[in-house]
C-alpha cells in the first residue's frame, strides 16, 4: 500500500500472502497474493468474482524452507481445485532457497530440482505462469541455474553480502549510512565507571563523547565494550553499557573534537569504514538484523 502510495504501478507481490481480513486490500491496490491453500485460494477467488475481475496470484512452492508453501506432494490436489476458481490467475510460480548463502550448494540443489520439477507439474495441469522465481540475493551472486525469468535481490540491495565469501562473486556497494553528532564532551579521571552496571571504567584521563544514539534507534546493546564509531575518520571505541537513547564513545585520540560534530555510526570517514558485518559480528546476529532493526524514530534521508 505504501509503493502504490508512492506512486509505483509495476506488478507487486505480496510473498507472505495475507490474512483473511486483509483481502479487500489485495484488490484496493492491485497487489498480486501468494497462495498455497485452497482455502485461500477460494477466498481471493469469490471476492474476485464480486469485484468484477481476475486476481492475479503467484503459487508458493515449500522445497525445503518448511515454512509457507505448498509442499510438492501435495501440489497436484491444490491445482485440480485452483482449475475450478474462474476468478484467479496463477501469474507466478516461486519458492524459496533454506541455505543459499553456504558454501556447499548441494541441499540448494536439491531445492531447485524439486522446483524444477514443481514448475513443470503445474504446465502439465494446464496453466501458464508468467513469471518463474526462486533467486535470492546469493543466488543472484553463485547460482546462475536458479535465475528463471525473475529474480528476488533483497540484502544485495543494501549493498551488504548474505555471506562473506560472496564478496568474490559480485561487487556490491553500501548505500546505507547513518549518522549522529556529538551531544557532550567531558573529560573523566582514570578510575572513572561509565555507563549501567559500571562495566567499564577509564584506564587512563579520559575524553567521552556522549552520542544520542542507542539500542531504542536500533543499535545494538550488543555492541557494548565492543562496537565504534567514526568520529573525524576515527575509530572511537564505544566504552560501556549501550543505553536506550546514548552511547559513550571514547575520544580521547581524535584531534580537534568538539560538540556537535558528525559522528558515522555505519558507513564510512575518510578511509575508515564500518559495516553491517561489522556490527553484526561483533553483535552475534546477522546483517539483516542490523537494518531490520533501525526503528522509526530514525530520520532517513533518501537520494
Amino acid at each position: 500500500a505504501r509503493l502504490r502510495g508512492a506512486g509505483i504501478t509495476s506488478a507487486i507481490v505480496v510473498l507472505s500472502g495475507v490474512a483473511p481480513g486483509q483481502l479487500g486490500e489485495l484488490f484496493d491496490h492491485d497487489l498480486a497474493p501468494a497462495i498455497y491453500d485452497i482455502d485461500s485460494a477460494r477466498l481471493v477467488n469469490d471476492l474476485a468474482i464480486s469485484s468484477g475481475c481476475v486476481k492475479e496470484i503467484h503459487l508458493k512452492i515449500d522445497t525445503g524452507m518448511g515454512r509457507l508453501g505448498v509442499r510438492p506432494g501435495a501440489l497436484k490436489p491444490l491445482l485440480d481445485g485452483l482449475k475450478e476458481l474462474k476468478g484467479i490467475q496463477v501469474a507466478g510460480v516461486y519458492s524459496h532457497f533454506a541455505e543459499m548463502e553456504a558454501e556447499d550448494k548441494a541441499f540448494s540443489a536439491i531445492q531447485l530440482k524439486d522446483f524444477t520439477g514443481a514448475v513443470e507439474v503445474v504446465r502439465a495441469a494446464g496453466f501458464t505462469p508468467r513469471y518463474v522465481h526462486m533467486a535470492n540475493s546469493a543466488a543472484v551472486a553463485s547460482f546462475a541455474g536458479s535465475h528463471f525469468n525473475l529474480v528476488r535481490p533483497g540484502i544485495m540491495l543494501y549493498g551488504s553480502y548474505p555471506a562473506a565469501h560472496l564478496a568474490s562473486k559480485i561487487e556490491l556497494r553500501p548505500v546505507m549510512r547513518i549518522e549522529t553528532e556529538i551531544l557532550s564532551l567531558k573529560r573523566l579521571p582514570s578510575g572513572t565507571p561509565i555507563s549501567y552496571s559500571r562495566s567499564f571504567v577509564t584506564k587512563r584521563e579520559s575524553l567521552i563523547a556522549v552520542l544520542p544514539i542507542g539500542y531504542g534507534d536500533g543499535l545494538p546493546r550488543a555492541l557494548s565494550g565492543k562496537g565504534a564509531a567514526l568520529v573525524r575518520g576515527v575509530r572511537a571505541p564505544m566504552v560501556g553499557r549501550v543505553c536506550m537513547d546514548f552511547v559513550m564513545c571514547d575520544v580521547t585520540d581524535v584531534e580537534g573534537v568538539q560538540t556537535g560534530d558528525t559522528v558515522v555510526v555505519l558507513g564510512s570517514d575518510g578511509s575508515e569504514v564500518i559495516t553491517a558485518e561489522e556490527m553484526a559480528d561483533k553483535s552475534g546476529t546477522i546483517s539483516y538484523e542490523i537494518f531490520c532493526n533501525i526503528t522509526a524514530r530514525v530520520p532517513r534521508v533518501y537520494r
